[in-house]
């Protein structure tokens, strides 16, 4: 069965270390639009740091955002899923972090919400490309179910079983860098929203192409039709793929690509 979807994270997969996109990988990813295919990105991002990395692909299709807890048209703004944290859920887990002194910061109508002007809320924002928004009181009273919480610490593998613990079957938590703890709701992840993408366009799940490296593409990569590892991705995304390409730093992305358009990779029945 031919291909006829295309996902790809950013960061680690179409960004280098410098977070832009090489000029082989942008001119490989404006060959696959133009060649036909259904483009998108599938990222933990916000919706407005993956915006302009859009735009910049020429990718006009409705974007995969917050690991899978928004899907937005670019062209129009429109959103065509959500599937947010709980608010009394959210909102218990911040102020239990934040009283603990524990770095936490919420996405809000696709706002970077901060509870204090620190260098954790200034590292993400120069990493995001985002202005942050500093909320030390109005993050403990949440107005709406945010799309993401995110941890940043370095104590991260101690937090993160503790925390699936003490809010089991409430939350879930994936990790896309160093030091992040991506707290979504539980049945959020990239690959049911490109599903949920997929069946507007009637695209089926086989006919799917995936592009990833870390803990949050393990999913997308595990049930897509075609999963694909980038050479720097996480052990178990790279054993969970189908195929493993180059790493995000030797135009890996570029090579997947070029390698479908050119010979026709087709996925078995």
């Amino acid at each position: 069965m031919s291909l006829k979807m295309i996902a790809m994270d950013l960061d680690g997969t179409l960004l280098d270390e410098e977070k832009n996109i090489a000029p082989e990988d942008a001119a490989a990813v404006k060959d696959a639009v133009a060649a036909g295919y259904f483009v998108t990105l599938a990222t933990g991002r916000m919706y407005r740091s993956a915006l302009p990395y859009a735009r910049e692909l020429g990718i006009t299709r409705p974007l995969v955002v917050y690991n899978g807890a928004l899907i937005r048209d670019p062209r129009t703004g429109e959103t065509l899923g959500a599937w947010p944290l709980p608010l009394e859920v959210a909102q218990p887990l911040l102020d239990d972090c934040l009283g603990r002194g524990i770095y936490i910061q919420a996405y809000v109508d696709d706002h970077l919400w901060v509870p204090r002007d620190c260098k954790e809320a200034r590292f993400y924002s120069h990493f995001s490309r985002v202005p942050y928004e500093v909320k030390t009181e109005e993050i403990h009273h949440l107005s709406q179910a945010p799309h993401k919480l995110l941890v940043i610490s370095d104590q991260v593998k101690t937090l993160r079983p503790e925390l699936e613990e003490k809010y089991a079957g409430k939350i879930k938590i994936v990790s896309s860098s160093k030091g992040f703890l991506e707290v979504t709701a539980p049945a959020t992840n990239k690959w049911h929203a490109l599903q949920a993408l997929a069946a507007r366009e009637g695209i089926k799940g086989e006919e799917i192409l995936c592009v990833g490296d870390s803990d949050n593409d393990l999913d997308m990569i595990t049930h897509a039709g075609l999963g694909v590892a980038m050479g720097n991705a996480s052990d178990p995304v790279r054993q969970a793929a189908r195929v493993v390409t180059a790493p995000n730093t030797r135009n890996g992305v570029a090579r997947i690509l070029r390698t479908v358009m050119t010979e026709q990779v087709e996925v078995p029945v």
